[in-house]
């Protein structure tokens, strides 16, 4: 089997601390969580959330950012991973949203190719085998194959948004929940590049270009906590041009991992710059990335979910 295709799946953790520039551009002011985000190709951000199923757009450039409704998406309480699947034409996860559990898994269709400001929303899969499906990635030259990170089930689900078939394609003990994790949940973003899939260990498997075959897993990072650390984790990640992982590491900080494996922290660590980050987005050829949080309390106060700017080193 020839693979043309590397998925790379995270879970995450650094060390050292570095000083790096970051502006908020927008915050919820009530308990709004973000879970992920995807650019368009205008430039404007797309955030999903766990507040009634609304999905947002937001215009970093804008000189007072705010964010629009888009829409809310029937049948979900929740939303969690979202992908492109065309010429702006995206995939949304939506579920009812439990303990660490969701029913009702559904990927749904958000086209504004027709129409810049108000899309075409469809239905086009449901996937009752599923527990709880988070990070999402379409294959390269067939955008329409979704892969599906379920961070219960330690899989990944393969769906075909024409047809609306799922199935598993790959199950891993590597993909699981850590047997000493305080969160139940293992694999959650994903991204596809080139030929590999990139995992939220941090690890790489090789997959045919129909996201259906898979090699080994090779493990590149692992998390690596301080001593009585029990919160840092590792969320959803976007790779840049370089092969550079750059990682939302709640509870507050930014963390890169290197090809190599290298890990550091190159933002936050103090409360207040990133309330819980879950997501990252590298503006394509610009040192920029923004970063959604879900939010939080901090000393009694309760902060929305952000979007922050964030420039990245040379």
């Amino acid at each position: 089997m020839r693979f043309n295709s590397t998925l790379s799946l995270a879970m995450l953790a650094a060390s050292a601390t570095a000083t790096q520039l970051t502006t908020q551009l927008f915050n919820f002011t009530s308990s709004v969580d973000i879970e992920n985000s995807e650019l368009r190709p205008n430039g404007h951000l797309l955030l999903t959330t766990f507040y009634e199923a609304n999905l947002y757009t937001i215009n970093p450039l804008s000189r007072n950012p705010q964010a629009e409704l888009v829409a809310s998406l029937p049948g979900a309480t929740a939303l969690t991973g979202i992908a492109s699947i065309g010429d702006d034409k995206y995939a949304v996860v939506g579920g009812v949203r439990g303990s660490y559990h969701y029913d009702n898994e559904t990927i749904y269709t958000v086209d504004f190719s027709k129409n810049a400001t108000t899309p075409t929303i469809q239905i086009v899969a449901r996937l009752p085998d599923a527990d709880m499906l988070n990070g999402m990635a379409s294959m390269p030259s067939q955008p329409h194959i979704l892969l599906i990170a379920d961070s219960r089930l330690g899989s990944i689900f393969r769906v075909d948004t024409t047809t609306g078939a799922s199935k598993v394609v790959l199950e891993n003990d590597a993909l699981a929940a850590p047997a000493n994790s305080s969160l139940p949940i293992g694999i959650n973003g994903l991204q596809v590049v080139g030929d590999y899939v990139a995992l939220n260990i941090f690890a790489r498997v090789p997959v045919s270009e129909d996201g259906e075959t898979f090699g080994s897993v090779k493990i590149i990072a692992t998390l690596v906590r301080a001593a009585g650390d029990t919160e840092s984790d590792w969320d959803d990640f976007a790779i840049d041009a370089s092969g550079n992982a750059y990682v939302s590491q709640p509870p507050s900080s930014i963390a890169k991992i290197t090809p190599d494996g290298t890990q550091s922290i190159v933002a936050g660590g103090d409360a207040l710059t990133f309330i819980g980050p879950t997501s990252i987005q590298i503006v394509p050829g610009k040192k920029v990335a923004y970063v959604t949080t879900r939010g939080g309390d901090e000393d009694g106060v309760t902060y929305g979910g952000q979007v922050v700017a964030l420039r990245l080193s040379e």
